[in-house]
């Protein structure tokens, strides 16, 4: 069978034709898939069906006609094409408005608006917080502490979703926080005992030791390549059986000053660890006669407060 050829000028008028029977079609959803399409805008501006005039709003087309429209989500959809917002702040539907708030138009006027989804969506642009966060409508503070904005005093708010969601955001900011490079900041959440989790493997070994004098994961910190996060981990009175043979001369000191293994530590190698066991006033007649002049003394000033 001969293949059929056309010329130009029929191939055209054959698309006419179908995209004619589109944009006429009786079916909304084909109408509307034409519209998707770009076709036959001009005509379907006019459609009887608001979806199908909806779609040729979000085609960008006859917006200066559709601002008029009387169905709201289609002066909706115009808002959001950034088109006549400067008409649309004024517009009757709440939803309308809240789209043009949502381009940061006239939030200085929006601010005020008698919706509190409006209002909401302002405080969503970050403006206004201050005010905002006062408003009498949870939902408007519950936007406003979405944008981790006041919420030392949201979190105390009278509704638990304004509650929670100060809580939820104050979550997420103590967790980035958890990766500053700050020592200041870490130390600070440490001593709050947040995020020691994190914080045990922090990579500064100062931090590290802020977690073990909270007295936590110290099962883990014994182990530590540090030798003054071993010493804190003696301050806290734990594994003291095994840091009294630490190859650390500061831990060893801070095992005697638990009052551990005085027996064993007077023979330390190292005079600061004697000089520990003698503050700790064990075996003075013995360190009477140390070697160390340091230690001598302290032993002569224990004797002399008795």
């Amino acid at each position: 069978m001969e293949k059929k050829t056309y010329t130009e000028n029929q191939f055209i008028d054959m698309i006419n034709t179908l995209v004619n029977a589109l944009v006429n079609d009786k079916d909304p959803n084909v109408r509307i898939a034409a519209a998707k399409q770009g076709y036959g805008l001009d005509k379907l501006i006019n459609d009887k069906n608001y979806r199908v005039r909806s779609e040729v709003a979000k085609q960008g087309y006859g917006l200066d006609k559709l601002i008029n429209d009387e169905n709201d989500y289609i002066r909706e959809i115009v808002a959001e094409q950034g088109y006549g917002l400067d008409i649309l702040i004024n517009d009757e539907n709440y939803g309308v408005r809240a789209e043009v708030a949502k381009h940061k138009y006239g939030l200085d006027q929006l601010i005020n608006d008698k919706d509190p989804y409006v209002r909401a969506t302002v405080a969503k642009q970050g403006y206004g917080l201050n005010i905002l966060a006062n408003d009498k409508d949870p939902d408007v503070r519950r936007a406003v502490a979405e944008q981790g904005y006041g919420l030392d005093i949201l979190i105390n708010d009278e509704d638990w979703r304004v509650r929670d969601e100060a809580i939820s955001q104050l979550s997420k900011l103590l967790n980035n926080l958890l990766n500053s490079r700050s020592y200041a900041i870490k130390e600070a959440l440490a001593m709050q005992k947040y995020g020691l989790g994190i914080l045990i493997n922090d990579e500064d070994p100062s931090i590290r030791v802020v977690v073990a004098k909270q007295g936590y994961g110290l099962d883990k910190l014994i182990n530590d390549t540090h030798p003054a996060v071993r010493a804190a981990v003696a301050k806290q009175g734990y594994g003291l059986d095994v840091l009294v043979n630490d190859e650390d001369y500061d831990v060893r000191v801070a095992v005697a000053e638990q009052g551990y293994g005085l027996d064993k530590l007077i023979n330390d190698k190292h005079p600061a660890v004697r000089a520990a066991v003698a503050e700790q006033g064990y075996g003075l007649d013995i360190l009477a006669h140390d070697k160390d002049i340091d230690i001598r003394i302290i032993v002569a000033n224990k004797l002399s407060a008795k």
